[in-house]
């Protein structure tokens, strides 16, 4: 009878320590940490790494606020104009751009790109209640429509083809792009827009980037190349569904950082009187995470609990990656939000509200016309009429 309980026992103990090496595997796989590439000293994106290793997403966060009122080519200029038109919705600064007379801003092309499609197309929808609202300003506004999960390669030249037609029409151009948007306008910039002729391209003077994916996503590089059990189990699921292998060709074009590819964007060769503004994107959450949004939310901490490497992000991508890098020569204004990747929920550095739209309406289709309306009632006149 003995033997027997000794035989039992050590079967139900080969059978927990199998099972524990099971789990400790699994455990090793999700903590694995794919290399980061190693980016030039000084730039904004290898520093925010660094700070979140040394002292920790929070606190990484909070320096990266600092740093990026030091970055701005103003000082913080156009951040500060945009805090009290957005204050104040009857002012109109006299040098800006919403000063201009009709005719002026019938010779004004704005083209939008919208962010990545998802379900019910929200960013699509809000974009073109955008463009609608501009159109009905007296700008000449369009929305360039892609076609669903095509790569940021794809993107671009369906873009030149539309660009070659409507720049003609006009005397100058503003870009803007959120989110893969803003990534497709650079991947243009980097590969198609030298094929237009330089009369036309130096028609473009501002590039305006909503949470814009500039460097590449590492939510989309996780998703990409993240191990067990979730980021693979993700990839998995997207594979069975119709158009899976092509959804994840257009995530793994999302992933690359411009800037790590050859050749880079050369921005200030293609188009030299191009300025950017960048509306950035920063986690809200005590921890560093964005606090009310709970997809980009768990995106956040999930990617960050298995790539150690990873910096303050706003459930999407790097809030460091929607800023240029060093070495462009291309003068950039940024403008801090803080809350998750949608942007539209955040609030300003002063705790005002991106959209009252979005936050408090059933309806958010027009929640992007209080920000572009603030935008445009504070943004000079000189950075796209000279």
């Amino acid at each position: 009878m003995k033997r027997g309980m000794t035989r039992s026992v050590l079967l139900k103990a080969r059978r927990i320590g199998f099972l524990c090496g099971i789990l400790g595997g699994l455990m090793a796989l999700c903590s694995c940490q794919h290399a980061q590439v190693k980016l030039a000293d000084g730039d904004l994106l290898q520093q925010a790494r660094e700070w979140r290793q040394q002292e920790g997403m929070a606190a990484a966060r909070d320096r990266l606020l600092v740093r990026l009122e030091q970055l701005d080519a103003d000082g913080g200029g156009l951040e500060q104009r945009l805090l009290r038109t957005n204050a104040d919705k009857q002012r109109v600064y006299p040098d800006s751009m919403a000063a201009l007379p009709r005719s002026q801003r019938q010779r004004t092309g704005i083209y939008f790109l919208y962010g990545f499609h998802t379900r019910g197309e929200l960013s699509k929808n809000i974009a073109a209640q955008v463009v609608a609202s501009l159109c009905q300003q007296g700008w000449h506004a369009r929305l360039i429509d892609l076609t669903p999960h095509e790569t940021v390669e794809q993107d671009a030249r369906r873009v030149r083809r539309v660009m070659e037609q409507e720049l003609p029409q006009v005397d100058r151009a503003v870009l803007v792009g959120f989110s893969k948007g803003a990534l497709d306008w650079i991947q243009w910039f980097a590969h198609e827009a030298g094929q237009l002729p330089s009369d036309q391209i130096g028609k473009v003077r501002l590039l305006v980037s909503f949470a814009g994916v500039l460097r590449g996503s590492v939510v989309a590089d996780w998703l990409d190349r993240g191990g067990v059990p979730f980021a693979h189990t993700v990839r998995q699921f997207v594979r069975l569904h119709r158009d899976g292998k092509k959804k994840m060709e257009d995530v793994r074009s999302i992933s690359r950082d411009p800037w790590t590819q050859d050749p880079e964007p050369q921005l200030r060769q293609v188009a030299p009187r191009l300025r950017v503004v960048s509306l950035v994107a920063i986690a809200d959450g005590p921890g560093g995470h964005p606090r009310e949004h709970r997809g980009f939310r768990f995106l956040s901490r999930l990617v960050a609990a298995q790539w150690h490497w990873v910096g303050p992000l706003d459930g999407m991508t790097e809030s460091a990656s929607q800023v240029l890098p060093p070495g462009t020569g291309v003068e950039q204004h940024l403008i801090r939000v803080l809350g998750s990747h949608a942007l539209l929920d955040g609030r300003y550095v002063n705790g005002a509200e991106v959209s009252a739209n979005f936050l408090h309406q059933k309806d958010q289709s027009h929640a992007g016309e209080e920000p572009l309306d603030d935008l445009l009632r504070c943004l000079p006149q000189a950075w796209v009429m000279r």
